[in-house]
């Protein structure tokens, strides 16, 4: 289908994720396109690639994997096809790492490529407003194809006693981005950024960047 896009990138250091680490949520589609270089560019190496035996996708990583496993078997649950790159762990505890996953969501999510200006604020307004999340944009993983990007909230506000009202603050143990977008075959796919114990900028800008050059069927 093709072949790995880059094996360098230059981004805007830090501003796109340090906004949505920050907590902003972008509310239109011209607010959501990845902003023009502000400030020291930042060079990002991926100078592995890989390619998955078991789904044919190929990946640019920031080094090489030191396991991967089956997303099924990590998250005990048979739905999740695709595999988790492990790139550092603690014992049984992973660290870094990146979920690559297939079918990830289903057709009736819009496709943000088709949609103008308005149409993509408002998606990107209920986005925010059902799902549990800190900050969403979207990106542009090439000129043709957007996808969306998603921080996970440190803090979020429950209700404990089911009356309709928050009243208690749980606060995670950590924080996930996560990716959806089409595929150059039409698939439907989702990367997740695993960083414990914090999420930090220098691995955000590296998970987009790693996004941008992935291929649903790797050709060498």
């Amino acid at each position: 289908m093709g072949k790995f896009k880059a094996l360098r990138m230059v981004l805007a250091a830090g501003v796109m994720s340090a906004a949505l680490l920050g907590g902003v949520s972008f509310a239109s589609a011209e607010e959501a396109q990845q902003p023009k270089a502000q400030g020291q560019e930042l060079k990002i190496d991926l100078p592995y690639a890989y390619y998955s035996k078991n789904y044919g996708f190929g990946i640019m990583c920031p080094k090489q994997p030191v396991g991967v496993v089956k997303a099924s078997d990590f998250f005990q649950d048979v739905s999740r096809q695709g595999e988790v790159l492990i790139f550092d762990n603690v014992e049984y505890k992973v660290t870094y790492g990146w979920v690559i996953l297939k079918d990830a969501f289903s057709d009736n999510v819009p496709d943000f490529n088709a949609l103008n200006e308005e149409q993509a604020g408002e998606q990107l307004k209920k986005v925010m407003g059902s799902n549990p999340y800190q900050g969403v944009s979207l990106i542009n993983l090439s000129k043709t194809n957007k996808a969306l990007l998603g921080i996970t909230a440190k803090e979020v506000e429950i209700d404990e006693d089911g009356d309709g009202v928050f009243d208690a603050i749980v606060t995670a143990d950590s924080q996930e981005a996560v990716l959806f977008f089409r595929g150059e075959d039409g698939g439907h796919y989702c990367l997740r950024l695993i960083d414990n114990p914090e999420l930090r900028t220098d691995s955000l800008n590296t998970f987009i960047v790693g996004a941008m050059s992935f291929v649903p069927k790797f050709t060498k």
